[in-house]
């Protein structure tokens, strides 16, 4: 008797087991975290053409899907023939669009791109262009960057005598550095009285920019600009006294104009082209 009390308990045992094997769930993304994906993981390089997207209306979910996760607001930007275009809308200033792609933290990054005025474009007296990087907590909008935990390298195009109406055989818009770091000396970038050569409409530029961090308090940071080919700009610089922002954080994509004065405006809408963008993380 005891023999089949035995049994009858292995049996129960057996059977409640692969009752509770036939209850569970495969574990995937939908019951981790209560339902929320994990976060998009970064990377320390990328290369994009936008040769396989096909024209039209540029959404935040492709272009995340192109570059990673963007942070801001993604707007006024089209597919054109293979390449991104971004419209900068008339009468506007801080108007076009204004964004950063988180990347993998690191001390150096250096990332290239080619750009283009379109044929009708007003050069006005200028605005932010393209790519860029953003390092520890950032610092743009004439928001001086002195205490030490942050800076940006960006890219301008200026037109020094420009008007809001401005469009005449007297423009001479040029690219120049904008960088904000501890020892900048004004309440805007600096450009480091740095220009280069005269900007044609409708005409392809390969922007190439690299950043370095500095350790500490010293000045052995750096900060490169070239202008397809030709050095822009190569330069040590501090750009934080904190080892805590000292890292590359963010590759900055900002196309506007501006400038806070009407004159910075255009009276009509500009186009502004990209393609072939890479990315690529030197060191950790």
């Amino acid at each position: 008797m005891l023999r089949n009390l035995t049994h009858t308990l292995i049996a129960m045992l057996v059977v409640n087991a692969l009752l509770s094997c036939g209850k569970q769930k495969p574990i995937g993304p939908s019951n981790q975290n209560n339902g929320v994906l994990p976060p998009q993981v970064t990377v320390a390089s990328k290369s994009v053409n936008w040769n396989s997207n096909a024209d039209g209306v540029y959404t935040v979910a492709s272009a995340k899907s192109d570059m990673g996760d963007i942070i801001g607001t993604w707007r006024n930007a089209d597919i054109f023939s293979n390449t991104v275009k971004i419209k900068i809308p008339s009468n506007t200033l801080s108007n076009g669009n204004i964004v950063n792609i988180d990347v993998a933290d690191g001390t150096e990054y250096e990332l290239s791109f080619k750009v283009r005025f379109g044929s009708t474009f007003e050069w006005s007296r200028g605005g932010k262009v393209g790519f860029g990087f953003h390092i520890g907590n950032g610092f743009t909008g004439c928001n001086k960057a002195d205490d030490g935990t942050g800076g940006t390298a960006r890219l301008m195009w200026y037109n020094p005598n420009g008007t809001k109406t401005s469009n005449s055989v007297n423009d001479a818009p040029y690219f120049r550095p904008y960088v904000y770091y501890k020892d900048m000396p004004e309440d805007c970038g600096n450009s480091f009285g740095k220009q280069s050569v005269r900007l044609n409409k409708n005409q392809w530029y390969t922007v190439k920019i690299r950043v370095k961090s500095n350790s500490g308090t010293a000045t052995d940071g750096n900060v490169l600009y070239e202008i397809d080919g030709v050095p822009l700009l190569s330069q040590a610089i501090r750009w934080t006294t904190n080892d805590a922002y000292r890292k590359i954080k963010e590759i900055t994509f900002h196309t506007f104009r501006g400038g806070s004065d009407e004159y910075w405006q255009s009276t009509t809408d500009g186009d502004i082209y990209y393609d072939d963008l890479t990315w690529t993380k030197i060191a950790d």
